[in-house]
């Protein structure tokens, strides 16, 4: 028995970039934003706990 074998994609390969990102400072919120994205007070987006600045691991945003 043969199978047809569809052409396939090429997929985009992914970059990860060591990025700056705020963090929350609660323990029980996962909120985060990279650097480039952060709102003026520095607040999480999510609880409005304060935040403090990581690096992390992350892939690069095509714009």
């Amino acid at each position: 028995m043969f199978f047809n074998k569809k052409a396939q994609e090429e997929k985009p390969e992914v970059v990860i970039l060591s990025t700056d990102v705020y963090a929350c400072l609660d323990n029980t919120c996962n909120g985060w934003m990279r650097k480039d994205f952060v709102s003026v007070d520095l607040k999480c987006p999510l609880c409005g706990s304060d935040t403090t600045l990581e690096v992390r691991d992350l892939p690069e945003i095509l714009m």
